[in-house]
This record gives C-alpha cells, structure tokens and sequence, in this order.
C-alpha cells in the first residue's frame, strides 16, 4: 500500500477509535468515504477491529466482517475470564502467589473489556511452583508448549493462550529494566479479597506497561494499540499518580524521555483532533509495525546504531556466536556448562535451517541489503 494511502487507512482508524474511547458518534458522511475493506484489514493488524466496531455500532448495523469480528472479540474475552478464573481458583487452593498482568488489567479501562483484544493471558506466578503451576494447567486441560526455556512457560487450549510468568524481563532484552524489576514481589500489594493474589499500586503498573512497550518499541516495534492502552490508563488515573514517584523511577530505568514522548503523542493520537501530516509521521513506526511488531523493524534496530559493514558483520557473529546474556535468558543449561558452547553454536544453525529456512534467508536478506539512513 502506497505511502499517503496507508495513512489514510490509518487516519481513518484512529478517528473510529478516538470516536469509540470519547464517547462521540462517527459522522455518517466521514464513515462512508472511508475504504471499509482497507480499514477492516488494517484494524485486524492491529488488534483493533472490535472497538472500531464498537464505535461503527453506534452509527449503523454491522457489516458482516466486522460484526463476526466483534462477536469474535466477546466470545474470546468472555472464555479468557472463565478460564483464568478457573485456573487462578486453582493456585488460590494450592497456595501459589500470582500477579495478573497487562491486558488483563487494561482491558477494564476500556469502553467494553471485550474491545481490548488479548492473544493470551500473562501471569507472573511464584518461580519456586512452577512445576505445580504445570500440574494445574495441564489438569484444567491445557496443553505445556514451552516449559522451563524462558521467562515464562506457555499452556494452550485453543483458541486460548495462556503464559505464566517466572520474571518480567530479562536480561538479554533489556538487562536495566531487568535488574530493576528482580525482587518486584516485594513491591507487590496483597489483594483483600484473595489470600495469594496480588496487584501493583498505580504508579507502579504504569511503569510497568511503559517498560514492556519500550521493549517492544526497540526491539521489533509495536502498534496502535500499545498508544491507546497508555491513553486510557493515563486519562483514568494520571492525574491521580504521584510524579515525583514516577519521575525518579523512570530514571533509574532510563526511560523518562521515551516515557513524555509516547505519552504525548499517545494523547494527540487519540484525543479526538484531527491528525496532522506531522502526527502521521511520528505514528508511522506503530502504524508499520502491526500490533507486535516486525521481523524488519527487529533486524533495522539491531543495525541501525552502528555503521555500514561493520554492523552487518557483528550482527551476523552475534547471531552464529550468541552472547553470555543471550545464553542465560534461552540456553540456560549452556550458560551453566560452557563445555557445551560448541555443540550449541554448531546445532543452531543446522536447526534454523531444517525449521526456520524461509524465515532465516528473508533475514539474510534483509540485513545483507540494509542501508543505514540518515
């Protein structure tokens, strides 16, 4: 899609949703100049298109794509609440501490939880209960796709997805935000109405939201709806969140530019107003990247802070010769046995190639055809 297109597809979007989060009605004659098929398709990339159609549902039956989509978005946010209850239900009786996490919070801050599209459900659980947390998912009938690997195992039962969290970050993609978020139960507030569950006071999920987008952001980049997600919760508790608090976290995080810049193009996006060419520009990074990023944006990070052949060269030794951070966050077992490393540099490759081939020469080709701009 050309470029000045997009944007308009985009544009179109984010007044649907402006629309939808402030209450206002679409106008009729604005809705029907819009491309509806490049709209639909652009909000499906986006995990947007149930509350698009929330605010299309104020003005006019549904078509059909965005009526099953939006019924689709109900039926997935009503079965996601069962089975967490069932699955938190079942760590409550067997006395393992949990924190739900991310959109599971957000979503009531949306017009309707349904219009918050989730994936999956993260949870940080207790790390020492894993194995528990196992025998409790696979009993509630979900299948262990990942377990021990990484910062999270995940459990499916579709169409569900659910992650269940050792850590929030780490260190490997961002080893400061990492180190700050070891220790974080102690950090933790007790619900009153659970003996294990827990929650972040304000200020601290807001911290939190923004250290998991900023990952996002610079490492494969993220979407619209990580705006908007940071619109609704600033519009609903801003002004209530202790500054100062804040202001002194983020910097020992070192993000407190990234933290004012997002924010406030977050508020521009969506407040309503018509958007600029400017505002375009700046969104054009979201609106590229698709709800969870992209391989392209993944490979321009890593190189576009370097120079020419120099970085093209150290990004292919880091990818055939993995770092020590990258060993502790995904081959752990190497990482504690470095007799092992040999035979690990050997089978990646010649495992990339039997199960990512497609994906690897895309990669190649990409990164061997960069150019840096300027």
């Amino acid at each position: 899609m050309p470029h000045k297109e997009h944007h308009q597809t985009a544009a179109d979007l984010i007044y649907l949703i402006s629309c939808a989060v402030n209450g206002i009605q679409p106008d009729r004659e604005r809705v029907a100049a819009m491309d509806d098929e490049a709209v639909f398709r652009f909000a499906c990339r986006q995990d947007l298109s149930a509350i698009a159609a929330y605010a299309l549902k104020k003005l006019m039956p549904l078509p059909l794509h965005w009526k099953e989509a939006r019924g689709k978005a109900m039926r997935m946010c009503a079965l996601y609440d069962t089975r967490r209850a069932m699955v938190l239900h079942e760590m409550e009786q067997q006395g393992i501490p949990y924190l739900p996490l991310k959109g599971i919070i957000l979503k009531d801050y949306y017009p309707e939880p349904f219009t918050r599209e989730m994936a999956d459900n993260d949870i940080l659980c207790d790390d020492t209960r894993m194995e528990d947390v196992r025998t409790i998912m696979t009993k509630l009938g979900f299948t262990c796709k990942l377990f021990g690997k990484y910062n999270h195992d995940k459990y499916t039962s579709p169409p569900l997805s659910f992650e269940m969290h050792t850590q929030l970050f780490v260190d490997y993609d961002v080893p400061r935000i990492a180190a700050y978020y070891q220790g974080i139960w102690k950090k933790l507030i007790r619900d009153e109405e659970h003996r294990y569950g827990y929650h972040m006071r304000d200020e601290d999920f807001y911290l939190y939201i923004l250290c998991h987008t900023y990952k996002h952001f610079i490492k494969a980049g993220t979407g619209l709806r990580s705006l908007l997600d940071i619109y609704l919760y600033d519009r609903a508790k801003g002004q209530a969140l202790d500054r100062r608090y804040l202001d002194e976290q983020l910097a020992i995080l070192g993000i407190g530019d990234f933290e004012r810049d997002f924010r406030a193009l977050a508020a521009k996006t969506f407040s309503g107003e018509s958007l600029s060419d400017d505002v375009l520009d700046e969104l054009s990074y979201y609106i590229e990247s698709g709800s969870f990023g992209s391989g392209r944006n993944k490979y321009a990070n890593r190189l576009r802070h370097d120079d020419g052949r120099r970085a093209k060269r150290r990004y292919f030794f880091r990818r055939f010769f993995p770092d020590e951070a990258y060993l502790k966050s995904f081959y752990p077992t190497v990482y504690r046995h470095r007799s092992l490393y040999p035979l690990l540099v050997i089978y990646r490759p010649f495992k990339g190639l039997v199960t990512k081939r497609k994906k690897l020469y895309r990669e190649f080709q990409f990164v061997k055809d960069y150019k840096k701009k300027d």
